[in-house]
């Protein structure tokens, strides 16, 4: 598979993505900027932007123990 996102591949990830900033702000404290930063200069981000990984077809909250894993152990 192209590593090439469709339109609605990255619909989904641009969702989630979203979600994560969010549910970041809400356990974190952070701000809006500071979660988008968070989550966009994260390994997971890179791993949840590869269409192969096929990580855009979990929930929200299921890619969010991951990032959150990152976050917490330093490893996606």
């Amino acid at each position: 598979m192209s590593n090439q996102q469709t339109k609605e591949q990255q619909f989904l990830i641009d969702g989630i993505t979203g979600d994560l900033a969010l549910y970041l702000v809400e356990d974190d404290g952070m701000t809006v900027d500071e979660a988008l930063n968070t989550v966009y200069n994260s390994e997971y981000y890179q791993l949840l932007s590869d269409p192969g990984t096929e990580l855009y077809l979990r929930g929200s909250l299921n890619n969010y123990h991951y990032l959150r894993r990152e976050l917490d152990c330093g490893k996606p």
